[in-house]
């Protein structure tokens, strides 16, 4: 009798299964985990897109917040200590402002007794810096030397009379509307008190 010398058939050829790898039997386990994690994120952004169709301004005025929010701590971040700018432009009216080139825009509309110079720009324009101001906030004017303080507030209602803004101090005032509301923020700016600037140095 003479020995088999062919050795085992491999696994499978007699009928039985292979062992799964280890490395395969892994990926089947974190198949679950990232299966709900997709679910999730898609469920997500199916929210997100039904609330910006439903509900247009309310999705507006979350992520204009949480955009002001960020410029704020990015600007701490980057430039610590140092006092927003804001750049004023020529003037005009709403085809100079809907031009979006960064500036202020000086609203030649806004022209009456009582009022100060107004310069304007849309919030997602670049407007949207003075939203995270409050009053006593000191800014810089691009090409000039003054600090400016935030001196006083007011809010109207888009295309309200400018009759409202009569007795508005300060020097001009600046203007952009708020994310997801009915609502337009008018600040006005003076120069700071010199000897404040000075001794106390710059705020956020």
């Amino acid at each position: 009798m003479t020995a088999d010398l062919r050795g085992a058939p491999p696994a499978g050829a007699r009928g039985e299964l292979a062992a799964p790898s280890a490395s395969r039997t892994s990926r089947w386990r974190r198949l679950p985990g990232l299966l709900v994690v997709s679910l999730t994120l898609v469920g997500v952004g199916a929210s997100f897109l039904v609330a910006s169709i439903v509900a247009p301004d309310a999705v507006d005025r979350i992520t204009g917040g949480i955009k002001v929010a960020a410029a704020q701590q990015l600007r701490e971040i980057l430039a610590p200590g140092q006092l927003p700018e804001i750049r004023l432009g020529g003037e005009g009216g709403m085809r100079e402002l809907d031009r979006c080139d960064g500036t202020f825009t000086e609203m030649t509309s806004y022209r009456i007794d009582g009022v100060p110079p107004l310069f304007a720009a849309h919030n997602n324009c670049g407007g949207d810096v003075i939203l995270g101001w409050e009053i006593g906030q000191r800014v810089t004017v691009e090409g000039s030397d003054i600090v400016y303080e935030v001196v006083e507030e007011r809010h109207t209602p888009k295309w309200s009379n400018i009759e409202e803004l009569v007795g508005m101090s300060g020097e001009f005032m600046v203007q952009t509307c708020f994310y997801g509301e009915n609502r337009m923020r008018f600040l006005a700016l003076a120069p700071a008190d010199p000897v404040s600037v000075d001794g106390q140095g710059s705020s956020g």
